[in-house]
Parts: C-alpha cells; structure tokens; sequence
C-alpha cells in the first residue's frame, strides 16, 4: 500500500547516518511511495541524490550566539516545519538525530501525521544540552513510534517511554562479493568525525606507542572536523609526520580495499557505518568496549578485538597483535563477515522499516 512519508534530518553532511537515509529514501521511492525530504541545511548533495521536487530546503540551520536567539531560530524550524505537516496530512514523518526529533515532535502535535524518531548514537553517553535532555524525555513521548541502532539505547529510552514504543532497527549493510584488484598495504584505517567522542587522539598515542611504524605501517584518517588540529599537531610532536595521515572526507572505497586492519577508537557509540562497511569489505577490526552497537555484531577475539576505551596500552597491543598475526586476521575475517551478513543484511533490515510503517 502506498505511502505518504517525509523524512526530516538537520543536514546531509558526509557521515554514516545521512547515508542510511539516502539509503532508505531510494528504497521507499522503489517501492512507489510518495516521499519527501526535508532538510534545515542547504546541501548539494543532497539535491543530487534526492530530485528537487522531493527536496525541502528550509535554510534554518544557523549558529545561535545566545539563548535567546537560540530560541527563535528553533521556533523559526518549527513554525516552518508545522506548516508544510499541515498542508498535506496522514503522512509518516520519519525525523533522525535527538534535537531535530524533537522539533518535529512539537510542530506536529495536534495534526494527523503518524511521527517516527530515530536515535543514532549512544543517547546515554552523548553530550547535547542539558535543556534538549529535558525535552527529550517530555516530548518523545508524543511519538508514535522510537527507534534507536543499538539494544543499549533501547533499554535507556525504557526509562521514560512505553517499552512497546521502541523498536531496535540495527544499521544495513550492502554486501558486494567484488574482488579489490589494489594491493594490500601496512595500513591502519580509521573513519569519522575528528571530534572528541571518536578518540582519534587515542589511537595516535597508541600506534605511536606500538611502533609499527618502524615496520612500515601507516595511520590513514578519514574525515573532518574540529579537532584536526590538535590532532596534527600531536602527531607533529610524535615526530610521526610521515607515517599518519589525515584524508580529510574522500569516498573510503578504495581505502577498505587497500588496507589490513580497521580501528575504531571511539570513546563511546552507537552503531557506524563504517564498522559494518569495514567489515564486509574484509578487514580485521579492532573496537572500544564502549562501542555498545556495534558490539552486536561481533565478538571479542573471534570477530573482533576488543579493547578498553581510551585505554592506550590496550589498543597498542592489540594492533601490534593484529598486525603481525595472519592467521588471527583471517580468523576475525570470517568470522565478522559470517555474522555481519546476517544482522546487517540490508534486505532483512529494510524489511523491519516496512513493518514500522504498516504498525501506524
């Protein structure tokens, strides 16, 4: 049955959340369902995957410089968002990522749309606002449905919300059995935002303290973001210019493929894409104990090593391990594929969406 579903999120930057959507987006437009898209950030991207008749611009995404302009510009999104809810109702408006989900929330009380929220990350550790906290536990109340990428999340938002409200929709996958026709290299890859919440000064630490780079190993970054200077600058003062390196946003295709080991360093998470992508591009990983989605798809020294959060001698080791360790490579290979293709199978998962929507 065809549906009438829009679909709301702050920006398309680069990042593994916006992929799923566009992901989801081209699904539902196979699957004949009328779509659009809302966005409060201008974005080319985004106009070139989504045809410009389904694409809403709303060109609120602004810094605030104080509370009270804070207010009026998240007002400003409301209002705006309320009026296109209210001009054609009895849509599913599906909003991803906590503060845009609780601007839809609000500008569609009182209308006929059926409203689904989605949580990306580690809602109890990440850091937003103490006032967006607040609202989160007053107004997802009001959705219909909530759903979060990770079990951990799940039980968090059972605290302040109908269990049979909440429903666990893991990350997909798209797995292409292509042989890589690029030579593996001594590389360590590492993909995401250069924030804080990545640990990426960690892993720095930790592959210098491993001193694989005596051995010809190299660190290759992936992505932008705030900390990338401080981040240069502590490999500057290692004296590892020349074995770490920083790619800024690039497609990671070509990387998975010429690499031999992934290290996801983040100090807490929800579930990456890139842990999966890595995964089903055939790379041994390495993974933080605090990653709790992504922890659902492997297990430690079978399809994984996993290691303490921000524990720099843990994740040295385990490099050192993993990089001169062929057989346990292989090993962790299989393994993570074997279970991977399974739990983040893109079918299975997108089958669990069309569900969500015949529930309302």
């Amino acid at each position: 049955m065809k549906k009438k579903i829009i679909l709301v999120i702050s920006s398309i930057e680069k990042g593994g959340t916006q992929k799923n959507i566009i992901d989801l987006f081209n699904y539902w437009k196979k699957r004949g369902h009328d779509l659009k898209f809302i966005t409060f950030d201008k974005n080319a991207d985004t106009v070139n995957l989504v045809k410009k008749k389904n694409f809403i611009n709303l060109n609120l995404k602004k810094n605030s410089n104080n509370f009270f302009e804070s207010i009026f510009n998240n007002l400003s999104r409301i209002y705006q968002l309320r009026k296109i809810f209210k001009k054609s109702q009895n849509n599913h408006i599906v909003s991803f990522i906590s503060t845009t989900n609780i601007l839809t929330i609000i500008a569609n009380i009182g209308l006929k749309n059926k409203v689904i929220v989605c949580e990306r990350n580690d809602i109890e550790f990440q850091k937003i606002p103490k006032a967006w906290r607040i609202l989160r536990k007053i107004f997802y109340r009001f959705a219909d449905i909530i759903t979060a990428n990770s079990l951990k999340s799940c039980k968090y938002l059972q605290k302040f919300i109908s269990k049979r409200k909440i429903f666990f929709i893991q990350n997909h996958i798209f797995f292409k059995k292509k042989g890589s026709n690029l030579k593996k290299r001594k590389i360590i890859l590492a993909i995401g935002r250069l924030h804080y919440q990545k640990g990426f000064d960690v892993l720095i630490e930790a592959f210098y303290f491993s001193k694989l780079y005596i051995k010809g190993w190299k660190l290759v970054i992936l992505g932008e973001g705030p900390e990338r200077k401080q981040l240069e600058y502590k490999v500057k003062k290692l004296k590892i210019n020349n074995n770490v390196f920083f790619k800024g946003f690039v497609n990671p295709k070509n990387w998975y493929k010429r690499s031999r080991l992934f290290v996801l360093s983040s100090r807490f998470e929800g579930t990456p894409n890139v842990f999966l992508e890595a995964i089903s591009m055939g790379l041994p990983t390495i993974i933080t104990n605090n990653c709790s989605g992504a922890l659902y798809y492997v297990k430690d020294k079978i399809s994984t090593l996993v290691v303490k959060s921000e524990n720099i001698n843990e994740l040295s080791n385990a490099m050192i391990k993993l990089a001169e360790n062929k057989k346990l490579q292989k090993k962790i290979i299989t393994e993570g594929l074997k279970k991977a293709s399974i739990l983040a199978n893109s079918k299975k998962i997108f089958n669990k969406w069309d569900l969500i929507l015949k529930k309302n």
